[in-house]
């Protein structure tokens, strides 16, 4: 995984290491698409999902969780624009809480944090 959102030039090129040491079947398999797994992860580990105005609609932050959720989330979405917003409130009404230290201190917990785990990643933790 990367942390600081950004992908290297070649994902293949760092994922197939570890891929052929998990699944040593695969070491001849061609790699058509590759992520390097950037995701937005909510304080709460919850999806956010909300209104800006009334018409205005936003789905963000599954967690790692996008592919389990964000069929469920186009769903919500659409009703709600339908103006069947039931499900959509449902899932609004979620608390989204702020990044502690505020906007001052939000880049260099970020950077802190990206650095932690990047160092976990690397010593196999």
């Amino acid at each position: 995984m990367v942390y600081g959102a950004r992908d290297p030039d070649s994902v293949e090129r760092l994922i197939r290491p570890n891929m052929v040491k998990t699944f040593p079947e695969l070491a001849s398999v061609k790699v058509d698409y590759a992520w390097t797994g950037n995701f937005l992860l909510t304080l709460s580990r919850l999806p956010q999902l909300g209104r800006l105005q009334d018409n205005v609609f936003y789905s963000q932050g599954c967690s790692g969780h996008g592919v389990t959720f964000t069929h469920v989330a186009g769903k919500a979405l659409a009703l709600a624009i339908q103006g069947q917003a039931g499900r959509f409130d449902a899932f609004a009404s979620l608390p989204h809480y702020p990044f502690p230290g505020g906007r001052l201190l939000r880049v260099p917990l970020t950077a802190i944090g990206a650095w932690y785990y990047a160092m976990r990643d690397r010593v196999g933790v």
